[in-house]
């Protein structure tokens, strides 16, 4: 996100313990930017991960409820796979100089 579009938001105080902001402006420092660069990016990490967490929940949840409609769900992923294709070979084996 832009610094300029950064300066122009809503802003809030949050009360930590010290050495929790410390933690953080050792880690900013660290990789040579601000704490505000690196609490954005944690927390959008933090937002993957919990939508993850979230699905996985979901996945898990329906294979105890619906075990069969898990497995339909699974079997259709496998078809669109396999009609998504292109047919070509794998181009790890066709191009192994480029393997690493």
């Amino acid at each position: 996100m832009p610094l300029a579009m950064l300066a122009t938001m809503a802003r809030t105080t949050l009360s930590v313990p010290v050495a929790v902001r410390n933690t953080f402006a050792a880690v900013a420092a660290s990789r040579n930017t601000t704490m505000l660069a690196l609490l954005e990016e944690l927390a959008q990490r933090l937002e993957r991960e919990e939508a993850l967490r979230q699905a996985t929940e979901s996945y898990q949840r329906l294979a105890e409820e619906d075990p069969q409609s898990l497995a339909d769900y699974l079997a259709e992923g496998r078809e669109w796979d396999a009609l998504a294709a292109d047919g070509l070979g794998d181009a790890r084996a066709e191009f192994p100089e480029y393997n690493t």
